[in-house]
């Protein structure tokens, strides 16, 4: 899915406090802009509400009661 480019620059002009941040995350990470990071995460974000989600099976535990012992009765 592809993200608009005005998304991407309401995203970006939205992060004021965390945008050394993003910039710096953009700059380890590999991208050359940060325009291209926020692009990448809000493109993976759409793909991941887009996907069906998993579900996985547990298994159910059996609760075992305690067996009682039976004893003969005092004659």
């Amino acid at each position: 899915m592809q993200v608009s480019e005005e998304t991407v620059e309401i995203y970006v002009s939205n992060l004021r406090g965390r945008l050394n941040y993003e910039t710096k995350k953009a700059s380890k990470r590999g991208f050359f802009t940060l325009h291209d990071y926020v692009r990448g995460k809000l493109t993976k974000e759409a793909e991941a509400l887009e996907k069906p989600l998993q579900v996985t099976r547990t298994k159910k535990r059996i609760k075992s009661k305690p067996i009682k012992k039976i004893t003969a009765p005092a004659s």
